[in-house]
């Protein structure tokens, strides 16, 4: 029963979809809001393209790396905030106002020091990773068991071992979720850094098919980059439920 009531729910939501498409695409000019077919049919051939996967190789590339040394920036400067008995109350501040700022406000500083190239897209994934996983780290950290801690005290451990087998297992389950959020907004920012730069992948074709007015293609890799997204953050959701289930996902 159950497999059938998601079925349904699937066919519910693409006959709705298609409706409100096809209405979209009456009110407004078709030649800027082409008919679903026919994104669907360039869909179709935009999937047989070898550039196309090799776009979305390059932008999930500079994803993964901008991911992974922000991740990795994240625990060191959380670690750090968390260790400094003043650290939470001075940094907080900063660390939620930097978070606020879209991350696209960036880029024009980025362009004007290093120039447009791959590398001013990976380093701004790896300040938006960092700002959302760093509050993740921190609260991961102050949720510590006292009785671990008082513990650890009596042992005379020292920093490194008390991170190392107290501090970084305690936040690896609420960090999950930082990561889970990360990684989507890392995949949309290397998206973004490559429609205003021009560096190679999704971000770079979406702009050139928009200049050349080609819309079946502009909405035929924005449906592209919506499907990468969810499945993206689904995967993150998985790994999550299967190693920190018995935690609540937020």
């Amino acid at each position: 029963m159950r497999p059938l009531l998601y079925v349904k729910k699937w066919v519910a939501i693409t006959v709705i979809s298609f409706v409100l498409w096809e209405l979209a695409s009456a009110i407004a000019n078709v030649r800027n809001f082409p008919h679903s077919w026919v994104v669907l049919g360039d869909l179709a051939l935009l999937l047989l393209s070898i550039a196309f996967w090799k776009s979305i190789g390059v932008t999930l590339g500079i994803s993964f790396a901008g991911f992974i040394a922000g991740t990795i920036l994240a625990l060191f400067f959380g670690i750090s905030i968390s260790l400094w008995k003043s650290g939470e109350v001075v940094t907080n501040g900063s660390i939620n106002f930097l978070r606020s700022i879209p991350s696209v406000v960036f880029l024009p500083l980025l362009i004007a020091s290093i120039g447009a190239s791959v590398k001013t897209s990976i380093i701004l994934t790896i300040f938006v990773v960092t700002f959302i996983s760093v509050t993740f780290v921190v609260r991961g950290i102050n949720d510590t068991d006292p009785k671990l801690i008082e513990t650890a005290q009596a042992l005379g451990l020292s920093t490194a071992n008390r991170i190392r087998f107290m501090y970084l297992p305690s936040t690896l389950s609420i960090l999950g979720t930082g990561m889970r959020l990360s990684a989507s907004r890392a995949f949309g920012t290397v998206v973004a850094a490559g429609l205003i730069t021009g560096s190679p992948g999704l971000g770079s074709a979406l702009g050139f098919a928009n200049s050349s007015s080609n819309y079946p293609r502009v909405f035929s890799y924005v449906i592209v980059m919506g499907v990468v997204g969810v499945l993206i953050y689904s995967c993150f959701t998985l790994i999550e439920n299967k190693f920190f289930h018995w935690r609540s996902i937020v």
